[in-house]
């Protein structure tokens, strides 16, 4: 699988996750996580799939075949103030109804 165990390292450093955090998450042992992070051991493409969603990479990334992300996506909640400010610079258009529900669907 090529440079995987350097990608879902990279992933895991980039997004501070434990190994037993993101093995929780995709229901293998810790030690599975390190074996695919040594490359004594390879996912099979259900894990694979999870890993991209949980990582919100595309799986041709995972597997090396795109470039790396110069801007990975990073984990952020934005609070309320950050959305009253968005809508205040970019949605002048929306009625304030509109708008009401664009931050209760933001906030979920």
């Amino acid at each position: 699988m090529g440079n995987f165990p350097d990608i879902l390292k990279e992933l895991r450093r980039l997004h501070p996750t434990p190994q037993s955090e993101l093995a929780q998450a995709l229901g293998v042992s810790r030690s599975t996580i390190s074996m695919y992070e040594c490359g004594e051991r390879e996912p099979n493409f259900e894990i694979l799939k999870k890993i991209a969603d949980y990582y919100r990479v595309d799986l041709n990334y995972l597997l090396g075949y795109e470039p790396k992300l110069s801007n990975p996506p990073v984990s952020y909640e934005p609070t309320f103030d950050d959305l009253k400010s968005f809508m205040k610079r970019s949605s002048k258009k929306l009625t304030a109804e509109e708008k009401q529900q664009l931050i209760l669907l933001l906030l979920q």
